[in-house]
């Protein structure tokens, strides 16, 4: 998949496009934040790839980064992601998407009314066909919708809106799957994602108390500031990662999300730790996506090492027993 930088210096500019961003039957283009890529945000940029496919257009999507309600100062916890920007894209080229647009969006591109983003900015790029959610918006303040783009569009562009995806009695959304989250709800968490929940960082040094008790954990630094699940204990699987983000290999494992209140101070820094089954290898340096199957129980304090040892091995049959029947 291409991916384009646009800047608000873009904007009115053709001579600022990105190369080949120009395609003989033009754009079929889903425009939209789409944190979580959930099944909703997959439904938008599925109609706007199967469009693309009717019309011999490309399939394309148009996102930002970061969230524009960050640089407005419109709500700090859009700080952390449920899908940073590189593991967005990658979902996007998994659905079909050929081409992908992102809007370096700061105060100055805040300021863009929406009549100069379609006329200057979708028109220029040969956006025909346009894909949008059923609460879409875009422009200064916000004001633009699906109708202001048939506007400005004049003609030019067809604009479809998809309607909610519904999903567990309502309508399937971001806030819905970071409340899941909240309550360490796996089970809910990928059937509003379609797909488990995963985060994936860099395996680095820690106190090395998990090999001191006998259950070696991989202390995982997140790569991006992802929305961490509630802490407590999970059954995961956890990849290996090559340096090109392929897959090395796979493991079961038990990861700790929380404070280590066992052996911390409370008040401490959130850890994740991976203990992998049956894994002796150097894991130091190496790149983990981690993915969360089931929640095992909240983490507490115990009375003594030995205590917290029972429990760990207690932990690790459960999710070895369950990982075993958790279908993917």
């Amino acid at each position: 998949m291409k991916t384009y930088e646009l800047t608000v210096d873009t904007i009115g500019k053709e001579s600022a496009l990105p190369p080949g961003a120009l395609t003989p039957n033009g754009l079929s283009l889903a425009i939209g934040f789409f944190d979580g890529v959930h099944l909703g945000h997959a439904e938008v940029v599925r109609r706007a790839v199967a469009l693309a496919r009717q019309r011999g257009q490309t399939p394309a999507v148009m996102t930002f980064d970061p969230h524009p309600r960050v640089v407005l100062g419109q709500g700090d916890h859009y700080r952390t992601v449920l899908t940073p920007l590189e593991d967005k894209l990658r979902l996007m080229a998994g659905l079909g998407v050929e081409a992908a647009y992102v809007i370096r969006f700061n105060r100055d591109f805040a300021a863009v009314t929406a009549e100069r983003f379609v006329r200057e900015l979708l028109l220029p790029l040969d956006v025909r066909t346009v894909v949008v959610g059923f609460d879409f918006s875009f422009g200064h303040r916000g004001q633009g919708n699906a109708e202001s783009l048939r506007l400005f569009g004049g003609g030019s562009i067809d604009v479809t809106v998809a309607e909610p995806v519904q999903g567990g009695g309502d309508k399937v959304s971001s806030t819905r799957v970071r409340d899941a989250l909240a309550e360490g709800n796996c089970r809910t968490i990928a059937d509003l994602l379609g797909r488990p929940y995963q985060i994936i960082g860099t395996v680095v040094h820690g106190q090395a108390r998990g090999r001191q008790i006998g259950f070696p954990t991989a202390n995982l630094l997140p790569a991006q500031p992802y929305v961490i699940p509630r802490p407590g204990v999970y059954a995961v699987t956890v990849t290996i990662l090559n340096d090109d983000g392929t897959a090395a290999e796979e493991r079961d494992a038990v990861l700790n999300v929380g404070f280590r209140p066992t052996f911390e101070i409370p008040g401490g820094e959130l850890k994740l730790e991976a203990h992998l089954f049956h894994y002796d290898g150097d894991l130091y340096g190496r790149h983990l996506a981690v993915t969360f199957r089931a929640y095992l129980r909240e983490e507490k304090k115990f009375p003594s090492v030995d205590e917290l040892k029972a429990q760990i091995a207690r932990d690790a049959n459960e999710a070895l027993h369950l990982l075993a029947h958790i279908e993917n």
